[in-house]
């Protein structure tokens, strides 16, 4: 199923992603005020992009509806499309496959795609695939209900996990993780992620919940207002596994206090799972850099001109908004966190002229 934005923004985008796109259609363009925006549009644009996005609830969504919001503006007589997915594996496949779509993906997926490693290998290499962009650090979030058993990851062996749709990032990471702790066997994976997860682990049919995104996240932030929950540590483990070392596009990061949940009322008994600070203390976890993917044919231009919007300073901010601040990460020094596997010409040509180094690995390549 395809949602069409040329048709149907209004009717389908937030108010804030409105108010994004509002921002870009003044009398002033952005596109105009930063760069000389070719006016020849390729083939491929004129037919339509599509961006393969993510499932309800989850981090890519807003994402991917911010950054079709500028390649509505930079084409308006183009279309262009989100397409729901089960996400960062499906993605991989799904832009190599199509010379016309962009992608979200983690950083793993793109890396063992464009590698044909692990789920990737029978089907082989995704050589297609070109990395655009930084968009924000995911960050692996393991939830059970307050009163749960599961006092550590160790513990989740025997019990259901609701970790993603299969085919997702989420999902690779609970099995790479766990098959690290020796505990992969012992789990029954329940493949759902954003809102359908949370309520797996509301309704009693997930005993733990996994999701991979930014922070804040709605899936996570409804669950928590719905009952009282607890986040554990997923960063002590992959240490104990040698995790890092054998997957090197993971990194080590914290979930800060407070991260869900507001200020605690001054009456005790007010208190409310909702107004808890969630997580009380800071809780260390797993990282994962999450990307903009294309089709290495995906006209340069139109890639050039998507990163010199999109790094603007108004649509930073406006990107902020519609994220809920996940876009923080969309950094010029973090930029490097996502050449894990050749740059697309447009971004090579984009990131050059910030005076960004392209390491080896990231070069562009035909």
């Amino acid at each position: 199923m395809q949602i069409n934005l040329g048709r149907c923004l209004m009717q389908t985008l937030s108010i804030v992603v409105l108010a994004f796109i509002i921002a870009f259609s003044g009398c002033e363009r952005v596109q105009k005020e930063l760069v000389p925006a070719t006016e020849v549009m390729s083939e491929e644009t004129a037919a339509g992009l599509t961006i393969a996005a993510g499932t309800p609830g989850g981090s890519f969504e807003p994402f991917a509806n911010a950054v079709a919001g500028i390649l509505m503006e930079q084409h308006p007589n183009g279309e262009v499309s989100i397409e729901p997915s089960p996400g960062s594996v499906e993605n991989t496949r799904r832009v190599h496959d199509n010379p016309n779509y962009l992608g979200l993906a983690f950083a793993a997926e793109t890396y063992l795609g464009y590698n044909g490693m692990e789920i990737f290998a029978e089907e082989g290499a995704k050589t297609n695939v070109r990395v655009v962009t930084l968009l924000y650090i995911a960050y692996a979030q393991l939830a059970v209900t307050a009163d749960s058993e599961i006092q550590e990851f160790a513990d989740l062996g025997g019990k259901n996990v609701a970790t993603g749709g299969l085919g997702s990032g989420t999902a690779q990471t609970l099995e790479r993780l766990a098959t690290a702790a020796g505990i992969w066997e012992q789990i029954t994976p329940v493949y759902k992620g954003g809102t359908e997860g949370a309520m797996a682990l509301q309704s009693g049919e997930a005993d733990a919940f996994l999701w991979l995104v930014g922070i804040p996240n709605d899936a996570i932030r409804e669950l928590a207002a719905s009952a009282p929950i607890r986040l554990l540590d997923l960063d002590a483990p992959a240490q104990a596994a040698g995790f890092y070392e054998k997957y090197p596009f993971y990194l080590s990061g914290t979930i800060p206090a407070g991260a869900y949940g507001g200020e605690e009322p001054s009456d005790a008994d007010a208190l409310t799972s909702i107004t808890r600070p969630l997580p009380a203390e800071p809780v260390n976890t797993i990282t994962m850099p999450t990307l903009l993917i294309a089709h290495k044919d995906v006209p340069t231009e139109t890639v050039y001109n998507l990163l010199n919007s999109v790094y603007a300073a108004a649509a930073m901010q406006a990107i902020m908004t519609a994220t809920q601040g996940a876009a923080a990460d969309m950094t010029l020094e973090n930029a490097p966190k996502a050449f894990v596997t050749p740059l697309h010409p447009g971004a090579s040509q984009f990131w050059s002229e910030q005076g960004v180094d392209i390491p080896q690995q990231a070069m562009p390549t035909q």
